[in-house]
Parts: structure tokens; sequence; C-alpha cells
């Protein structure tokens, strides 16, 4: 199954998230990937309300990853867009 990692704040933006088959990753592992983003200078905490972040995993409706690609890179560009909009470092 295919499972999703969010770095979320409390009113439910997502800062970051991670996708990951649970075949080939644990929850753990996934969680220390994504926060290897905020060493790399994403902000730790939301960018929009300012409001602290916390992780939650969540299984998804994909059984492969090659099925949930689609979904991720569709999601991945409408938040390419929004950031353009509003602009900053997320």
């Amino acid at each position: 199954m295919i499972w999703i990692s969010q770095w979320l704040c409390p009113r439910r933006h997502c800062a970051i998230a991670v996708a990951w088959d649970d075949q080939e990753m644990s929850a753990e592992e996934a969680e220390r990937r994504g926060g290897q983003a905020f060493t790399q200078g994403i902000n730790r905490w939301c960018g929009i309300c300012g409001g602290s972040l916390r992780v939650e995993h969540d299984r998804t409706k994909f059984k492969t990853m090659g099925e949930a690609l689609p979904y991720i890179k569709a999601i991945e560009q409408a938040n390419l867009r929004a950031r353009s909009i509003i602009g900053g470092k997320f």
C-alpha cells in the first residue's frame, strides 16, 4: 500500500509530504527523509498561518507507486502554482 506522511499545522496546511510504499519503507523512515527538508531551508512552521507543524501518516487508496504517481505529480504542480502566487519560502 502507498502511504502519505504530511507535516501539517493545526489548520491543516501541509508544508511537506512524502509518499511511500509500505513494502519498501516504514513510517519512521519516511518521517526521517521528509524531515531532512528542514535542514535544506524549509521552515519548521506553516508558511501560511505560522502554526507549528506535526507529522501525520495515512494510507492512500493506491496499491502501487506507479498508480499513485500521476496523482502525486498533479498535486505537486498545483502546489507549485499556488506557491508562485503566494511567494515566500515555505
